[in-house]
């Protein structure tokens, strides 16, 4: 079942018949719909130059309406959709990003310090479920196994921040800082992840390094095999870093991930 169904049944249920034009087909084509047919719990009518189908059997539509949405409810999270439609994707929930952060500063995590140089030390990072988090500089890394090790190449001076999931514009709201750096692959991917993330933040920075075009002659790998695409967004990006990355993956048609440092 599916958000789809789940209407189309409750609006079935609160106006007792609905034409054939109004349902959608996924619904009308589904065993569960032939079933309530054939079963004559809905009954299938001449209207027009249609057809209805008119609920002739109250009490077995109520049941079937149970036993197939067990609770109408708000869904707001994962288990909302289970109690609802006994499918904990089938309904878009919004619920708090989840953060990984590393550094040797202190920070304000939903307003609260935190000594990250501790957590960092002791635990190699510091996770929360967070509202807002503040920091004056950031860097957000987009593969795990970099962001565990970045300030070997970047320094001690950045908030190493690395997210669970994709990274977007709802989640970018909880952060707060004078300057933002961003370390993703060199490849389309990391371009639009870099692009998304300036939407929210026009000062943030794609980092490349100063020996960017040695180091592609050394690691870089065919795109034969990637699936990302070269999106408007980058094609009409005017952001000179975004220009060099562009057209150094279109020229070659190689890219470089952004793991290269481990091995130089």
């Amino acid at each position: 079942m599916n958000l789809i169904d789940f209407r189309t049944y409750k609006k079935l249920k609160e106006d007792s018949f609905l034409t054939e034009k109004v349902i959608p087909k996924t619904v009308l084509n589904s065993h569960h719909f032939k079933g309530l047919v054939s079963s004559l719990i809905l009954e299938k009518t001449k209207s027009g130059r249609g057809f209805r189908y008119k609920i002739s059997k109250p009490a077995e539509f109520e049941n079937f309406f149970k036993t197939l949405f067990p609770e109408d409810i708000e869904v707001k999270d994962k288990s909302d959709n289970v109690r609802k439609f006994r499918n904990s994707k089938v309904q878009k929930t919004v619920s708090k990003p989840i953060f990984m952060l590393r550094g040797f500063e202190i920070i304000k995590v939903n307003d609260n310090q935190v000594n990250l140089e501790d957590y960092t030390n002791k635990f190699q990072l510091f996770a929360c479920n967070a509202d807002k988090i503040e920091a004056k500089q950031i860097c957000i890394v987009e593969n795990l196994d970099t962001f565990l090790v970045a300030e070997k190449l970047l320094g001690k001076n950045f908030v190493f921040l690395h997210k669970y999931g994709r990274i977007g514009k709802e989640s970018l709201g909880c952060l707060s800082a004078n300057q933002l750096l961003v370390f993703v692959d060199y490849d389309f991917n990391g371009l639009e992840e870099f692009l998304r993330i300036k939407e929210v933040f026009e000062f943030a920075q794609l980092y490349i390094p100063e020996n960017y075009d040695e180091l592609f002659q050394k690691y870089s790998q065919s795109l034969k095999g990637n699936k990302a695409e070269m999106t408007n967004r980058i094609k009409q990006s005017s952001d000179n870093n975004v220009i060099k990355i562009r057209e150094s993956i279109i020229r070659n048609n190689r890219f470089l991930e952004q793991q290269y440092w481990k091995y130089d």
